[in-house]
């Protein structure tokens, strides 16, 4: 018997979006495709830490999915996220910066290597402006890399969960076509809620940074260690934990510095 080609297609749209929901591992054609978990196999852009693209199995943080930074305030996810705005640049793209938590410091940016030129910074008058801004620049292609900051007074709102969960329903498809990497960055959220799920869902990668211990020298402070833990991975192993330092420069390494978990 021939194959019906209407029924192949509709079964290719049905596993386009089950791995695009899922993650590329939840469906595969008889074994795991070679290379995922091992670089190449997926779009990405490296995070600038060899260390911590190495635990994140694809070599960085991948084009075209939403990646959350979760971590409190001087835990160094904003650092994480400004040099990994940078590794964005080293080809000469644009890149952008939603500063919904109103706290970008240009100063600070351009010591951990941002090139202002080549960055846009956006600065809604509220979460409802900062989505469809989002939205805006997914859609334009014309981002490489776009970091969100400060969802964290939304998690208490009841209006905002359903926004939220729309609008990242509706960045699937951009995202998609586009190859931007969207990385949201918030505290840790206390108790349920609808808008976390619904960003914890959507994510292919959560990173937990937690700041560990300060770090000192002739009893001057130069800076503090950080934890970052794989907390989901949808495309290589989760559970990693990557030990890197933050020096009072604004610039992170990793040298020297453990790498642990599965």
């Amino acid at each position: 018997m021939s194959e019906n080609p209407v029924r192949r297609q509709q079964l290719e749209m049905t596993v386009t979006g089950i791995q695009r929901r899922y993650g590329c591992l939840a469906l595969v054609q008889g074994k795991s495709p070679t290379g995922i978990g091992h670089g190449g196999a997926f779009p990405y852009i490296p995070t600038g830490f060899p260390q911590l693209d190495e635990a994140l199995g694809i070599g960085g943080l991948a084009k075209g999915r939403v990646t959350e930074l979760i971590g409190p305030a001087t835990s160094g996810k904003t650092t994480l996220a400004l040099q990994f705005l940078a590794a964005a640049q080293a080809n000469g793209s644009q890149v952008g910066y939603l500063d919904q938590a109103c706290s970008f410091d240009p100063d600070y940016a351009y010591q951990c290597g941002v090139d202002l030129a080549r960055l846009l910074v956006l600065s809604p008058q509220d979460w409802r402006e900062a989505l469809a801004m989002a939205e805006a620049l997914v859609g334009s292609g014309g981002l490489c890399a776009l970091v969100f900051d400060g969802l964290d007074a939304l998690w208490s709102d009841p209006d905002a969960a359903p926004q939220i969960a729309a609008c990242l329903n509706r960045l699937a498809a951009p995202l998609a076509r586009s190859g931007t990497v969207l990385v949201f960055l918030h505290a840790p959220a206390t108790g349920g809620s609808p808008a976390l799920s619904a960003l914890a869902h959507h994510a292919t990668l959560r990173l937990g940074v937690t700041r560990e211990l300060w770090l000192r020298r002739s009893g001057d402070v130069q800076g503090y260690q950080v934890r970052v833990e794989v907390l989901k991975n949808r495309l290589g192993p989760a559970g990693r934990v990557v030990a890197m330092a933050i020096v009072c420069s604004g610039t992170m390494r990793s040298q020297g510095l453990g790498l642990r978990g599965r």
